[in-house]
């Protein structure tokens, strides 16, 4: 507290910080280029939290379409025993990207699908999967076409179920059609 001056009776209280200049006067008093920086720093940072809030918290990218990530061939095409009117049939399924098998469909109208191997497997990336299956032939119906699918493979993910064709090359082609002309022998 400050004494007063000699004939004045009140108290003067001095407030510490009162001469000080105020924001907007520190501002003006500030260099045009000095301004210009301050604020494009400032908009640079704001600009850069946003962007890094946004990349940080973006949805995930959807995963790829189960049929386009799998890849099935056929590896081994068997003959009919005796008088059986089956043939089996061995393939070799990969995956880029995780799938669960869940089933599988025959493409030619006179093979049925007989044996299946079981669903649920799951095919995980760098792993390959052999998986078994028969073919019973009925011999009244056309003769299959080259270039059409011998199976196709039901697969699914996150995104949904998709269906891999499995079309057989020309040798195992023939080797189908040696099979199919056996069991319809009899």
């Amino acid at each position: 507290m400050v004494t007063p001056p000699e004939g004045d009776d009140r108290d003067v209280v001095e407030i510490l910080g009162a001469d000080r200049p105020q924001f907007r006067e520190r501002w003006r008093g500030l260099s045009r280029r000095s301004r210009v920086t301050i604020a494009a720093s400032a908009c640079v940072a704001v600009l850069g939290g946003v962007l890094g809030y946004v990349v940080e918290n973006r949805p995930p990218p959807p995963p790829p379409d189960p049929a386009a990530v799998t890849t099935a061939r056929i590896t081994e095409v068997g003959m009919p025993d005796h008088l059986s009117p089956e043939f089996p049939v061995t393939l070799r399924v990969t995956a880029d990207s995780r799938v669960m098998f869940t089933g599988m469909a025959g493409g030619y109208d006179n093979l049925l699908l007989w044996g299946m191997p079981a669903p649920g497997t799951a095919l995980v990336p760098g792993q390959a999967r052999t998986l078994h299956t028969r073919f019973n032939v009925f011999c009244h119906g056309h003769a299959p076409r080259r270039g059409m699918p011998l199976l196709i493979l039901i697969v699914r993910n996150e995104r949904g179920e998709g269906r891999a064709q499995v079309v057989p090359t020309e040798a195992q082609f023939d080797r189908i059609g040696q099979a199919v002309r056996k069991a319809c022998r009899k």
